[in-house]
């Protein structure tokens, strides 16, 4: 019985509502205005929409970045970090292109979780990821910081008219962060 109301301290939310804001936003994939940032109703997600993220290789190396830092607001007693997260896009990658999702994110002064997934031509289609850490790294409890997440798309190779987005073709362009709550200790 212990063990079943210990595991449960780590899935419940915080009691109350629970906010989110966006403290800075910058990179070369994220021009002002073109991203948007929501909580999910039940607490335990949080989206990432991006409007104008897109990197075209045009035969070079190429890549854009968006880097944003988040306040999550809630109920003192507990803290959060990511449990997963599903990142979408698509590609269109020709000749020997090769496409790469890097992302990262930290509270600062705390370990950053890194994740990178690449994608081969030739392929012209929906991408999707889902990223699980082996373990969750909580941001503090006293002191809270703000939730930093960068993505990255990167394109390689020869591969003339190859693009890349964080986008898909049926318009949902979100990321989705899924939260791993923990009460903290008294």
């Amino acid at each position: 019985m212990l063990v079943v109301v210990a595991l449960l301290a780590f899935l419940v939310p915080p009691p109350g509502p629970v906010t989110i804001e966006v403290a800075g936003v910058s990179g070369s994939g994220c021009p002002a205005g073109t991203t948007n940032v929501a909580m999910s109703l039940d607490n335990e997600a949080f989206t990432v929409t991006y409007s104008d993220f897109l990197v075209q290789g045009n035969g070079n190396e190429a890549k854009r970045s968006c880097t944003i830092a988040l306040r999550i607001n809630h109920a003192a007693g507990y803290t959060f970090g990511i449990a997963a997260t599903d990142y979408r896009g698509f590609a269109h990658l020709t000749d020997k292109a090769r496409g790469v999702v890097r992302n990262d994110y930290w509270f600062p002064g705390f370990p950053t979780r890194h994740s990178s997934h690449t994608y081969q031509a030739p392929m012209s289609d929906n991408w999707q990821v889902t990223d699980t850490p082996s373990g969750v790294a909580h941001g503090p409890c006293k002191d809270r910081k703000p939730l930093a997440v960068e993505t990255e798309l990167k394109l390689t190779g020869k591969g003339s008219g190859s693009f890349m987005t964080m986008d898909s073709t049926d318009s949902s362009v979100s990321t989705t962060f899924r939260l791993s709550w923990k009460k903290c200790a008294e």
